[in-house]
This record gives C-alpha cells, structure tokens and sequence, in this order.
C-alpha cells in the first residue's frame, strides 16, 4: 500500500505545514507552534519538496511491481515522510508541553533560560532536524527525475467519491446461480440413509466461489430448520492449525448465544469461559447428546486425518441423522474427515449466471437497457472472470458508474493481466485494489491487523481510524464519523467488506466482515507496514508500523521484542493474556509501552496486568 500510505502521510505533513505557514494575524495563529518559529523558510521549502514528490506517487504506484528501483525509491521517501510527521508531532508536543507548564514567575523564566530545554536551543536543534530532513527529501525528489516518475492526475485519488448505492445484506434472490446447488445440499442433509448417526457433506471449491454464501442459505432453508433441534455454526479459518478445544468452545458458545436448548441446557452454559478443556468438552457431550444437530465447520483446512480423529469421537453422540457441512477449498480435507463423506464440487456461475450477476453489481437494479457498446465489454471482462462469483462482483462494482472511455482502458490495458486460475482471483482483486482511492487503500490495508473471519464493529474501526488521521471531511459540516462511515459504505459498495449486521431501527451497519480472499489481498498490499505478530513465535521487522498482538502470555524473551518497534503508531492486543502468567512484572510492561512515543492508537482491552 506504498502509495495510499504515501499519499496519507504526504497529506497530512502538508496541512500541518501550510497551517504553520500563516502569518501572525492569520486564521490559524493561534495554532501555530512557536518552536518552529525562525523556520519557515525550511518549512516551506520542505512543503514545496513534499508537493512536487506527491504528484508522482500514482505513478510510481504503479512503476514499482516492475521496477525495483522505484520499489527501493518509495521505502526511502516512506521513512523519510514518517520521520518528517514524527518530528512535527514532537515539537508540538513539547510546546504543549511548555505552555501547559509554564508560569509568571522571572525565576523560573531565567532557570528555563540556562536549562537543557531551553527554547533557542531547543529551536537550534529542530532547525538542524529539519534542514537535514528536507536534503533527504530533495536528493529524493531529484532521484523521480532519473527513474522517469510522471505526474498523472488521478481524481479519484484527490477527491472523495459520493457513491449511489447502499450495501445491504445478502439476501437469497440476490445470489445468483446456486439453486440447483442449494436443492442438491439440502436433501444430502435430510437423507437419514446412513450407517453412521453423524455423516459428513462438503462443500468444495476454489476460493472466491461462495461456499460460505451457499453454505448460509442452506442452513436458513426453513426445512433444514426444522429437521434439526441444535443448529451450529463455526468458522475456522486457520490453515495452520487445527485446534480442537477451541472448536469446541466456539461450538459451545454459539449455542449459549442463540439461546438453543432447554433451560437445564442454557444454565449449563453460563460461566463457559471460566472453564478448562475437559470440562468442555464434557459439557459439549451432554449439548449434543440425544439431538439430532447441524453442525457447520466453515472454511476448514486440516486434512490431517490425525487430528480428526481427535475431534470426531465429541461429535459422535448426536442421535441419528445428525449432520456436518465442511466448507473447503481442498479435496482432501472433505477426504479426511470421512472416506465415505458426500462430496459437492461447487463450480463456476453458468455463463449467463455470471453475466446476471456482472450486470447487477455493474449496473445497478432496474436497468431494463443498457448501452450496447458497455454490454459487448462486460461479457467480454465476465469471461475472464471464469465464473468466480468473488471475482465477478468485485470487477463489477469497479466499474459502476464509470464512463466508456474508462471501461475500454479497463478492457484493454488491464483485463489482460488475468488467467483463469486460482491465482487469477488474486489478480482480479488487485485491480479493483488499485483502483479505490487512496484513503480506501490505506484503511482497507489497516484491517489486516485482525484475523481471517474476525468480525469489526463498525464503530470502532473508525475510531481506530481516526486515531491515526486517516480520515478527511468532505467539507466543514461533515464530522469525521461521518465521514469514516462513508468510507465503510464505499468499501462494502465495492464488494472489499461483507455487511455482518444492520441496527434494526436505523437500518445502518453496525458490523462487517472480510471475504478470506480479501484478508489475503490485505495482508499482500500492507506488506511490513501492519503486522499481526505472535510473540511466542516471530519478531518484529523494521518497517512495520501498527502491530497486533495475537500470542497469551509471552515470554520475558519474546517481549522484549517489543523494544525493536519503537516506531509503533498502533498497538492492539488481540487476545487475553496476563503479565502474571509470562514471569515478566507488571510494571516492565508499563516500561515498554512508555516507549512508543509515537503510537496514536493503544488497545489494552484485554490484558490483564495485575498478579
């Protein structure tokens, strides 16, 4: 995402600068930083650097997939611009600082004077600091010349885009092509043929072909509802592990939050999180004793057989007819959890399925004609989507609203880019990536901080965003919520989010999600920039930036990896974990944490630091 943090960073330095350039007297007098008094001829000339490096950023955007050079040249002026905001941002902490503490009094004034702080030496050495930097930045900008960057114009990169449609959540009539699919789903999980009391049915497809939007309307049919008495459903969703006890406990909890069961059963629920393996897995025998059930296990990985093995024998206890649906990208894994498992290959949409669906998401409902020319391209762009429902809807909503010139040059110069494998998916997403706008680039490539199925409370997300001063009004009557949620709709109109919940009141998203292909798409372009790191296994690299935290309780060891990224501007801690149980005192914890002198978000909410 060089270019969308690029662009951000360039930004966001340019408006601090040009609120620094008024004259006293000026609307912004009151926020200038006194400091930085005596500099503004580095200032500007910093600004004027940073404005003409700016306009080459789409270029080089594109240059570097091609060119290491300019690959090489981007990491250069992304370390420098972070360098630049940093020192901005500690100036003008400390002339908060000094205005919060300062007084009348001429003694303290004349011990000020002859102090380590004292402001002329202070300003001196910011002087120095951004004299140096500005240098950086001119043997960068004269570095553009030799690689050949142009400028380019790219509007929709300088402007944000009001979009007409709202998402909304997928409702059956609008998944196009899986009606036969779905009838053959549901009667193998009525048929009751089987030798065993627990059978298994998996779904099987490459990724992008819509298992899980299949999988959920089977399991909404109101004849599956009312064939089974427990319906459950579990997102795996790791390819490195297969953890048993956590699909037990999720299976456990997803009965306690769908109030499923007698009230004997509920009340055995309460108080799940505070009990260990073996109690869970006691009281998932007694849930599923005796009822006929659904379970769902979405997106599932493991095809060791081995480790089935081990959780097979907690499931076997429904009474006869009970089902499991496997959703899986691999063969093999429908393979081992049963030889004798019922195997629905999920192919690609028909070629009128797949041009239905372009039609929709490319131009909107209620288009009874359409223009004869854009026809001809989009069955030509639907061909090369191969049937890939993901694929086909993200290209589509690409291309909404955007005129012929833009389809032909879409149809022409990047279409091309596209074969019809597993890997071709991956190659559509990122052309419609390169094509939001670069704030959406930069929010769209944070969310990679989280894993694979989490689901984001829309709210906090834009706090989260906020917080790192991403997000802009689109004029001086719309507050940054607003505008953050502007943001989310155009992501989700985009196909880049998936709608979790809407309020029932409001009708607004209170939740979303992100399609797995699209968390692969996310953590490709955020590159070392967001990372999620688990500190019993990895470290840090010298490049990242916002970093969340995923491992219980790390060693003294492993923590100490945290003092290599004191370049931090995100902190989150993802999972719970105490500082009593990692031999590590509380307070060396605080140690760490004071040295992110840089970080703009601190997510603490589920670390305990008492003993």
């Amino acid at each position: 995402m060089a270019e969308a943090v690029l662009f951000s960073l360039a930004t966001n330095i340019l408006n601090s600068l040009a609120a620094e350039a008024v004259k006293p007297g000026g609307s912004f007098a009151s926020q200038k930083i006194q400091l930085l008094c005596g500099a503004e001829n580095e200032l500007q000339s910093l600004k004027d650097t940073i404005e003409v490096i700016q306009a080459v950023l789409s270029d080089a955007e594109k240059q570097q997939l091609h060119n290491q050079q300019v690959k090489l040249w981007l990491k250069r002026l992304k370390d420098v611009l972070y360098d630049v905001q940093d020192l901005l941002d500690d100036v003008a902490t400390e002339d908060l600082r000094r205005k919060v503490a300062s007084g009348n009094k001429m003694s303290k004034a004349v011990r000020v004077f002859f102090s380590k702080s004292n402001q002329l030496a202070y300003r001196l050495k910011v002087g120095n600091k951004i004299q140096e930097l500005r240098k950086k930045l001119d043997r960068i900008k004269t570095d553009k010349e030799f690689l050949n960057l142009e400028q380019r114009r790219n509007e929709e990169t300088r402007a944000i885009v009001r979009r007409r449609r709202t998402p909304a959540i997928e409702r059956e009539e609008d998944i196009i092509g899986r009606e036969e699919d779905k009838k053959a789903i549901i009667a193998h999980l009525l048929d009751s043929s089987s030798r065993e009391s627990v059978s298994v049915v998996s779904i099987v497809g490459i990724g992008g072909m819509g298992k899980t939007a299949l999988a959920d309307l089977v399991y909404k049919d109101e004849k599956v509802k009312d064939c089974f008495e427990l319906k459950i459903w579990v997102c795996h969703g790791d390819p490195k592990i297969f953890d048993v006890d956590l699909i037990v406990k999720e299976m456990l909890k997803y009965v306690k939050d769908e109030g499923q069961g007698d009230p004997e059963m509920r009340r055995n629920l309460e108080g799940i999180e505070n009990k260990n393996e073996e109690q869970l897995r006691r009281l998932l025998g007694k849930v599923l004793e005796g009822n006929k059930y659904l379970l769902v296990l979405d997106d599932l990985w493991n095809d060791d057989r081995q480790r089935w093995l081990e959780l097979r024998p907690l499931l076997m206890v429904g009474s006869r007819g009970s089902k499991i649906l496997v959703t899986t990208r691999n063969l093999s894994v429908g393979l081992a959890t049963d030889a004798n498992s019922v195997i629905h290959d999920l192919h690609g949409l028909s070629e009128d399925k797949s041009w239905d669906l372009f039609r929709k998401m490319a131009f909107g409902d209620g288009e009874e004609s359409l223009d004869w020319r854009l026809e001809e391209m989009g069955r030509v762009i639907v061909k090369k989507c191969a049937g890939v429902p993901l694929a086909i809807k993200t290209i589509g909503s690409l291309l909404y609203g955007k005129k012929e010139k833009e389809w032909l040059n879409f149809k022409e110069r990047e279409l091309p880019k596209i074969d019809k494998s597993d890997h071709g998916i991956m190659e559509a997403l990122k052309l419609s990536y390169d094509h939001l706008p670069s704030h959406l680039k930069h929010f769209f490539a944070y969310c990679a901080l989280f894993p694979k199925d989490y689901v984001f409370d829309k709210m906090t997300m834009i706090q989260l965003w906020m917080a790192q001063g991403f997000i802009e009004s689109l004029d001086e009557n719309e507050d940054l919520e607003e505008a953050g949620d502007r943001y989310v709709s155009d992501l989700l109109c985009r196909s880049f989010l998936e709608v979790e919940a809407i309020d029932d009141y409001t009708g607004e998203v209170t939740m979303f999600k992100m399609h797995d292909l699209m968390h692969d798409l996310a953590l490709n372009v955020a590159g070392d920039e967001c990372q999620m790191i688990n500190l019993n296994e990895g470290s840090t690299s010298g490049g990242i930036r916002h970093a969340s935290f995923g491992s219980q309780s790390p060693s003294l060891q492993n923590v100490a990896l945290l003092l290599e990224a004191n370049n931090l501007r995100t902190v989150l801690f993802l999972e719970t974990w105490r500082t009593s149980e990692s031999n590590f005192p509380p307070n060396e914890y605080r140690g760490i944490l004071s040295k992110f002198r840089h970080c703009r978000t601190l997510g603490l909410g589920y670390v305990d630091f008492y003993p």
